[in-house]
């Protein structure tokens, strides 16, 4: 018996297995549950049900307003997890090398993933008080961190109504009122950069973003303990942060020559 349940419990993964990997390779357009039907060879019961442990893990996600499903955020979390020294994170190194010299204080690195940005890589600077914020791997709710706020102020204005909307939740959870966030967001795009205070102040944080490639934005910033950050050192920061992301820049090919 214990053979027998041994073999459903693998039989299982596979399949469910199977499924991620169909929707991993037609994550452009999504997948239909249909589509997975036909794909799969699975009958309609076992595919509605295996997809739908997909999705309340955070393994797929429907595209709004249509039946497709999509790669998901844990999904997402886990290729970046995997990919620590990928190609993005090999781009920026030098950059958060020198970012860390030249201020001292720790530098990360964001990219976008959906509504939320992860991070990718720390590098630690040479002051003596480390700031943690996030570790590689976490993610945060675009607007919740510097770089989030930079992401969101690169997008249309209906774009981000449609986040904050999905993630209206979240943002109160944290106190983060749409006005507040409207602010930090304006702020950025008069700025080139963005600002942000985190723990009752006590930490302050620099950051600014760029598109890398088509589908692929990218950010970085430099987070230090409030006493160090005054006005005058978050402006000398903010302008090596503009200075480093824009010779990152995507730039399409005809517009090069």
């Amino acid at each position: 018996m214990r053979k027998t349940t041994e073999t459903t419990g693998a039989q299982s993964a596979g399949k469910v297995l199977a499924l991620l990997r169909l929707v991993g390779v037609h994550n452009a357009q999504g997948l239909r549950l249909t589509d997975l039907i036909t794909l799969s060879g699975y009958d309609r019961s076992t595919t509605h049900r295996l997809l739908g442990c997909l999705a309340d893990e955070g393994f797929v996600e429907r595209i709004p307003d249509t039946k497709r499903y999509r790669l998901g955020l844990e999904s997402t979390q886990l290729g970046l997890m995997a990919a620590d020294t990928s190609s993005v994170a090999e781009m920026f190194q030098p950059v958060m090398r020198r970012l860390a010299r030249r201020s001292g204080d720790t530098v990360f690195l964001m990219v976008r993933s959906g509504d939320h940005a992860l991070c990718l890589k720390r590098e630690e600077g040479s002051f003596p008080v480390k700031i943690f914020l996030v570790e590689p791997g976490m993610r945060r709710l675009l607007g919740l961190s510097t770089v989030g706020v930079s992401m969101l102020a690169a997008l249309p204005d209906a774009e981000i109504d449609a986040i904050h909307k999905r993630n209206s939740a979240e943002y109160s959870r944290q106190k983060l009122t749409r006005d507040s966030l409207d602010l930090l967001i304006q702020s950025c795009r008069d700025a080139g950069f963005a600002e942000q205070s985190f723990f009752m102040k006590e930490v302050y944080g620099v950051g600014g973003s760029v598109q890398i490639s088509p589908t692929v934005h990218a950010g970085v910033s430099v987070a230090g303990i409030n006493s160090r950050m005054t006005t005058s050192r978050r402006l000398e920061i903010g302008e090596m942060l503009k200075g480093e992301l824009v010779q990152m820049a995507w730039r399409p090919r005809d517009s090069r020559s």
